[in-house]
């Protein structure tokens, strides 16, 4: 019995004797390796396996989609491309036939810079109320954690060391 055919693939037989479990050892490995690479006959043995019937198309499709594929990508970017020619072809007709700088000239006033001294500062009832906002202190104001800590502990041994009456806590904690 041959297992495979002369294109490489496994017959209808070797593929027969893989699902009833006639093949030796070496041939199971080979058809096995075989079928972990070529699709066309893992659809053969899933075929075989599940009872159902493989189909082939009548012809490949494969170059006519292709073909539609790569005619519309074509056409898409020679349509850009197009469109590029011709707005390029329009700037350069403007700017050498002189119509551009007519344009400019019509519109000179308008194109003028902005200059901030030709606006007039708005009258006091129009300008905005004053906000309350102030601004946080900077790295340099803030106070550590530890100066805080600090601050604490001393502001809390002044309690505890003042003689408002309770001397006998004062002494304990100055011994």
């Amino acid at each position: 019995m041959e297992l495979f055919r002369d294109d490489g693939c496994l017959t209808d037989e070797g593929l027969q004797a893989l699902v009833e479990g006639t093949l030796d050892e070496l041939g199971r490995l080979e058809a096995a390796e075989h079928l972990s690479y070529c699709d066309r006959c893992l659809d053969r043995y899933t075929a075989l396996l599940t009872g159902d019937v493989v189909e082939q198309p009548p012809r490949d499709l494969s170059r006519p989609v292709g073909r539609s594929i790569l005619i519309r990508l074509m056409q898409n970017v020679y349509g850009r491309m197009a469109v590029a020619g011709v707005a390029a072809v329009l700037a350069l007709t403007l700017w050498r036939g002189g119509s551009l700088g007519l344009i400019l000239a019509r519109n000179a006033s308008s194109l003028e810079a902005y200059v901030p001294e030709q606006i007039e500062p708005p009258a006091a009832s129009e300008l905005p109320p004053k906000s309350n906002y102030t601004e946080p202190p900077r790295p340099e104001e803030k106070t550590s954690v530890a100066e805080k800590a600090q601050e604490a502990v001393s502001g809390l041994w002044e309690a505890l060391t003042s003689r408002d009456g309770q001397s006998d806590t004062s002494n304990r904690w100055e011994r």
